[in-house]
């Protein structure tokens, strides 16, 4: 065994982060792959924009990249204790719940809808995040069931929690700070 970060690795062709046990192949191919298509999503964009797929704006490239990052990242996060019934409460309020505000507030910036009331925004924000986590879910429901993957799925409502928490919180910091850059805009407007 190897102990790197708060993770425990076995050697063996089997790899177990906070006391889950994966499959090493398995595990690293499902984390790359949506890494990869996250941090791709702005060609997927581009592509959808120029067949008339989607009216699309042009935004900045880094949400999706920073968001790829964040879903990397959180595999290796130590497991926090938040209670006894789950290990991976970090790792979701990381990878499922940050990186999907991120993604959320990309494909908002990429669509063009920047005036939504806030608890329009924030029951749109909640249904991505919760449609995230649904696939996420079957996912390692189709994996656990065919044998590609051991793991313990005992957890899943704590890790919808954690997807809706570190959404709902990191979502809610970036509307605080938009929120004071317009008016810090508008105040230097009316003084010049």
């Amino acid at each position: 065994m190897l102990l790197y970060r708060g993770a425990v690795y076995e050697i063996c062709n089997e790899i177990t982060v906070n006391k889950r046990c994966y499959n090493i192949d398995m595990f690293l191919l499902i984390v790359l792959f949506v890494s990869v298509l996250t941090a791709c999503l702005p060609v997927f964009v581009r592509f959808a924009g120029h067949y008339k797929l989607l009216t699309v704006r042009q935004v900045n490239s880094f949400l999706p990249l920073f968001a790829a990052v964040l879903f990397l990242v959180s595999f290796y996060l130590p497991d926090i204790h938040i209670s006894s019934e789950t290990q991976t409460f970090q790792q979701h309020f990381v990878g499922g719940g940050m990186y999907s505000a991120i993604l959320y507030l990309y494909l908002r910036q990429v669509v063009g809808t920047r005036h939504i009331h806030w608890l329009l925004d924030g029951i749109f924000l909640f249904a991505f995040v919760s449609s995230l986590g649904v696939i996420n879910k079957l996912l390692e429901f189709f994996l656990l069931k065919t044998g590609l993957m051991r793991l313990d799925t005992a957890d899943a409502y704590w890790d919808l929690l954690a997807n809706t928490v570190g959404a709902i919180l990191l979502y809610g910091v970036i509307r605080i700070l938009e929120g004071a850059a317009r008016g810090m805009r508008r105040h230097k407007k009316t003084h010049k």
